[in-house]
């Protein structure tokens, strides 16, 4: 599918969709894999809230939160992590933008200050209290994600609750107060004791579990040996470009860093 998506954070009232997603318990309904269902009413019960997220093709989509995972001849449930890779960036990112606006909802309908329950803003994607004026907007987190460089080889990392030998780059949140720059020098100090330099921003990426923001680096080794925290980091090594173990897939940031970094160490052997 070539169409683009162009995403509206500003809401409309009671849109007439062309695209429809319905999500339960944060699962797509899919059918044939497909997402993404025409038609105007959802064939397996009722429908809770609906909100439009924007325009695919120039038709407006909409996502509708049913409170079970009905049974649907000819559908099936699946996850996020299911789609990843099956379906291409933009609608993936389209996919997690839908179940992300409908845990907001659900997990906004009383204040998180007063507890009265909250009310849909006019014209914004937001729900706001009446008693203390609160207002929830949907919650993204940053984080950074970094891989750290050392000549022809990069520092890859196994996470402890990673049941299989995946390694990958390494990552963590931004605290308050601190720059993305600022968070990745900590977090590598941290996860692997490992100083680095110079960073190269590469890319950014929404990633929907369950809300985050990841900003991709390279970052520069500049001394101290590998460490692990035991608590985050199960282990972690010098791997060349040459010799790569079981990464992340391309449709993931990191498996991109791994990928630009091969491609400029090979670039640079030859």
């Amino acid at each position: 599918m070539n169409e683009v998506f162009v995403p509206a954070a500003k809401v409309r009232p009671e849109p007439p969709f062309a695209r429809h997603i319905f999500v339960a318990d944060g699962w797509l309904l899919c059918r044939d894999g497909d997402f993404l269902h025409r038609g105007n009413r959802f064939p397996g019960g009722a429908i809770g809230s609906s909100h439009y997220l924007g325009e695919l093709g120039g038709e407006p989509v909409g996502v509708h939160a049913l409170a079970t995972q009905a049974e649907v001849p000819g559908c099936e449930w699946r996850g996020l992590r299911n789609l990843l890779g099956r379906v291409d960036e933009s609608l993936f990112a389209l996919a997690g933008r839908a179940v992300q606006v409908v845990n907001w909802d659900s997990d906004h309908r009383f204040c998180g200050r007063c507890g009265s329950p909250t009310d849909y803003h006019a014209s914004e994607r937001a729900r706001e209290c009446p008693r203390c004026h609160l207002t929830a907007y949907p919650r993204i987190s940053p984080c950074v994600i970094m891989l750290v460089i050392k000549g022809e080889e990069c520092l890859l990392a196994r996470h402890t609750h990673h049941r299989h030998r995946l390694f990958t780059a390494l990552a963590g949140f931004v605290e308050p107060g601190e720059s993305a720059e600022q968070a990745l020098v900590r977090e590598v100090a941290e996860e692997v004791s490992v100083e680095v330099g110079p960073v190269q921003y590469v890319a950014s990426q929404s990633w929907p579990f369950p809300g985050q923001l990841m900003l991709g680096y390279l970052a520069h080794w500049a001394g101290g040996d590998i460490r692990v925290d035991g608590e985050e980091i199960a282990e972690a090594d010098w791997f060349h470009y040459r010799a790569l173990p079981e990464v992340p897939p391309a449709e993931t940031l990191s498996g991109r860093l791994i990928r630009t970094f091969a491609e400029i160490a090979a670039r640079g052997a030859g």
